[in-house]
């Protein structure tokens, strides 16, 4: 029975105290985070659908190393790219996503395993399987962080490119003239600058199109799924320190880029370039925009984990 009820979808056991928060006999975070919300996707399907998804993401992951190594046009060297904001997206989402795979996959199949079996292959579940939560222990909040920066990250790094690198002509879709039009948008009153045509997307096939796609729509899409349906974590506790930790990380990955630039001569963002902005109180004000931005997606991944509570709970 024990077996059973640790395999099944963590409905019907949440129990909260009359101002709504969580009780200590509650679920751990780990736990939730490999199980659905959702009756239709039981253990079974689920650790199908995260085995499928963690698949595509370490081929697609090889996919883009290549395109952004050999197929994209940059006069720079390819050293950059570790320190560019899709690249630590990616890197961030798929070490999430191996974790939780680990986990359902583990949970499902060996719910139990001996403490004192030393066995290689029992060694490897246990490493494998979701940890144990304590009272005393802060490792509940340092996952729950890290899958907080993860998804932000993954959401800013999409409204980012849609909003500030597509508009100045920084999108590396298919357009008339050069590489640069369009850049005055949002830095100048220059009216003669204009949007790439999405027409010409397909015009030199599918690769270019299919590894942009990845890189600036498929993170915000699979945190939405994630979001949404594959887990059932709870609401960020408490907001505050997870809302430090976000502007912390986004102004720690300036600093990295500041690092990456020292390197290899190269910007992650234009808008990082004193040379382009003009001046660096500009630089300086894009970076307290990037950080607040961070700040405003925690607001919304907040929101859509409210909302599937609030959903799933009714049902």
């Amino acid at each position: 029975m024990d077996r059973v009820l640790e395999r099944a979808p963590l409905l019907g056991f949440r129990q909260q105290d009359e101002e709504g928060q969580a009780r200590e006999s509650d679920h751990p975070i780990f736990l939730r985070a490999a199980h659905s919300p959702w009756r239709p996707l039981n253990q079974n399907a689920l650790g199908y659908i995260r085995g499928a998804i963690l698949a595509y993401m370490i081929a697609t992951a090889a996919i883009l190393l290549d395109y952004k190594t050999k197929h994209r046009e940059d006069e720079h060297t390819a050293w950059h790219i570790p320190f560019q904001f899709s690249t630590i997206t990616w890197l961030l989402l798929v070490l999430y996503h191996i974790m939780v795979t680990a986990w359902t996959v583990t949970h499902m199949h060996w719910p139990d395993t001996d403490p004192t079996d030393r066995r290689w292959e029992t060694r490897l579940i246990r490493f494998l399987s979701p940890p144990e939560q304590t009272p005393d222990s802060r490792r509940r909040f340092y996952f729950s962080l890290f899958y907080t920066v993860a998804h932000v990250f993954a959401l800013t790094n999409v409204m980012v490119y849609w909003t500030i690198m597509v508009p100045n002509g920084h999108a590396h879709w298919p357009a008339q003239g050069g590489r640069n039009e369009g850049f005055y948008i949002a830095i100048t009153e220059d009216d003669n600058s204009k949007f790439p045509p999405f027409k010409d997307v397909f015009s030199e096939g599918w690769f270019k199109p299919f590894c942009l796609f990845n890189l600036f729509i498929f993170p915000a899409l699979i945190t939405l799924i994630e979001t949404l349906f594959l887990n059932s974590m709870r609401r960020q506790e408490p907001v505050p320190s997870h809302l430090f930790g976000i502007m912390a990380a986004a102004a720690l990955y300036l600093v990295f880029g500041a690092i990456g630039k020292l390197l290899t001569g190269h910007n992650p963002f234009f808008w990082m370039d004193e040379s382009i902005v003009g001046s660096k109180e500009k630089v300086a004000g894009y970076c307290v925009g990037f950080v607040s931005l961070a700040a405003a997606m925690f607001s919304m991944l907040y929101g859509l984990i409210n909302m599937r509570e609030n959903v799933s709970h009714t049902h």
